[in-house]
């Protein structure tokens, strides 16, 4: 019997390897990928900078609308943004057809990684990246299907992602 979800739905803090992850999942798995926040810039010719700097909910309001479209797909491996799980109409919306995974990687090496400058929301520094997981990681745990730490290498996070959803 076929499954009922056939994507895979990353979410977790901002650097925390969404993306890369994703990219790599695509290939082994021979799914179609999307990245959040390309497509919501692309849709709006925007930047996300851009709409934050008009707010954070119209930012978040458009991010919702891209959640729903996103989620109506199949076979797709899914990068969101860090924030996606504020609004709990987005999980909704990406657990309908896909299991949702959060890449938990330490603030340590996130911030060895992530140029906090470019980052609308560590404009402030990077102890800000520490309160927002603070915030966030109770609303990830709430959210996900399965928790995945990233302290490892990619190979042995794809390996892990792909055991759990090939299993589902």
């Amino acid at each position: 019997m076929p499954k009922d979800k056939k994507n895979i739905v990353l979410i977790g803090m901002m650097g925390c390897g969404k993306t890369t992850i994703a990219r790599l999942l695509k290939e082994k798995l021979h799914m179609h990928w999307v990245d959040m926040d390309l497509y919501i810039e692309q849709k709006y010719q925007m930047s996300i900078s851009d709409m934050f700097d008009i707010s954070e909910d119209y930012f978040r309001e458009r991010e919702t609308q891209c959640c729903k479209e996103i989620a109506q797909k199949e076979n797709y491996v899914i990068s969101t943004g860090g924030g996606v799980i504020k609004n709990f109409e987005n999980i909704e919306a990406l657990s309908q057809r896909g299991y949702i995974f959060y890449i938990d990687r330490p603030i340590s090496l996130i911030l060895k990684d992530v140029d906090t400058s470019t980052r609308p929301l560590l404009k402030d520094g990077a102890q800000k990246l520490y309160d927002l997981y603070e915030q966030r990681h109770s609303l990830y745990l709430k959210a996900c299907d399965y928790h995945v730490k990233n302290d490892g290498t990619l190979e042995e996070i794809c390996l892990k992602i792909m055991n759990l959803f090939k299993e589902l």
